[in-house]
């Protein structure tokens, strides 16, 4: 755990050291978008690749897959909520 705060820590100071360099900043951004993308891909390997998993799929059920639709579902209106009441000028 300290290490995930440190390294935390030290990702904060960094960002307000460079804060002015606003072409680092914008880097910064696209890189944590692939980092995202990269964190799921391997999310999806680490679930295909894991024959626990892989067999239960078909035992999980219609239950299993109505809940996951719905917090999928109630985390894009919650989002959209948000983003109107808070992020909106118009």
């Amino acid at each position: 755990m300290i290490t995930v705060v440190s390294i935390m820590a030290g990702g904060m100071l960094l960002g307000f050291l460079i804060r002015a360099k606003q072409r680092i900043v914008s880097g910064n951004e696209k890189l944590i978008t692939y980092a995202i993308y990269l964190l799921l891909f391997m999310m999806g390997v680490s679930i295909g690749s894991n024959e626990q998993i892989m067999n239960s799929l078909s035992t999980l059920g219609i239950v299993a897959l109505i809940v996951s639709m719905g917090a999928i579902i109630g985390s894009i209106l919650t989002g959209f909520v948000v983003f109107k009441l808070f992020f909106k000028n118009d």
